[in-house]
């Protein structure tokens, strides 16, 4: 884990209330495995005093690469930074996402999009499945589009079919894949239904939640787990195998 003013190099603001941040590290980014976050302090003042833990969306040398979606004061606070500004940032933080043999499949909700721009470049043979409420809630693909190929759902139908990610996984042999998820619980709801009927299946999520510290600290990110006890999002995740936590 490192602790590090990082140097803005862009910043730029994309369709859909999101943000393309790119980063001069030193260590961080060569450190960074997919499905790992950083810790970033929004803004120069204690308001807002958590920091706001964002997934490594894309890792290069000392580039490090953040989609962001603009929804709360934190995240507002980014929209002001100009290239040659820094960035506080707490990272590498959490477990990545495992290596498989099989298939990958991408399944993410929303901004749950992020890691799987890194994870890609591992696997490019990978499909991706998105989802989102309506077409202006999707980020800008095209960098996604360059390494796997996309499909995409919104509950409206104003873009790909209408209806949900979950959908767009149910038309699959899920058995044949080793899925990686990303997006709000109710997501995570639904795709654990539909494992249960898989009995070969391999799946990961990460969980997304508010994180306080992102180092175990504070233990305001506990996850109920099966076997009766607590894990923590930030230290034993973000990712957790689909049938280790409850949904």
């Amino acid at each position: 884990m490192k602790y590090k003013e990082m140097a803005v190099i862009e910043n730029i603001r994309l369709d859909g209330n999101y943000l393309w941040i790119d980063l001069l590290t030193q260590n961080i980014a060569k450190v960074s495995r997919p499905g790992q976050f950083v810790n970033v302090r929004a803004g120069e003042t204690l308001d807002p005093l958590l920091r706001r833990p964002l997934s490594v969306c894309d890792a290069d040398g000392d580039r490090l690469k953040l989609l962001v979606l603009i929804k709360g004061k934190g995240t507002k606070q980014l929209l002001n930074k100009k290239t040659g500004d820094t960035l506080n940032i707490i990272g590498p933080l959490g477990n990545g996402f495992p290596e498989t043999t099989r298939k990958p499949l991408f399944v993410a909700g929303g901004i749950g999009v992020a890691p799987f721009l890194f994870l890609s470049k591992k696997y490019p043979e990978a499909e991706l499945l998105l989802g989102a409420r309506n077409s202006s809630l999707l980020p800008d693909l095209t960098l996604f589009k360059k390494s796997c190929r996309i499909e995409t759902a919104t509950d409206d139908g104003s873009a790909g079919i209408k209806g949900t990610v979950i959908d767009l996984a149910a038309k699959r042999s899920l058995d044949k894949y080793t899925i990686f998820a990303c997006g709000p619980n109710p997501m995570f709801h639904a795709l654990t239904r539909l494992l249960k009927n898989c009995p070969e299946a391999d799946a990961y999520f990460s969980i997304e939640t508010m994180m306080g510290c992102g180092f175990g600290a504070c233990k305001g990110c506990s996850v109920s787990a099966k076997d009766g006890q607590f894990k923590l999002a930030c230290t034993d995740g973000p990712v957790f195998r689909w049938d280790e936590v409850l949904p």
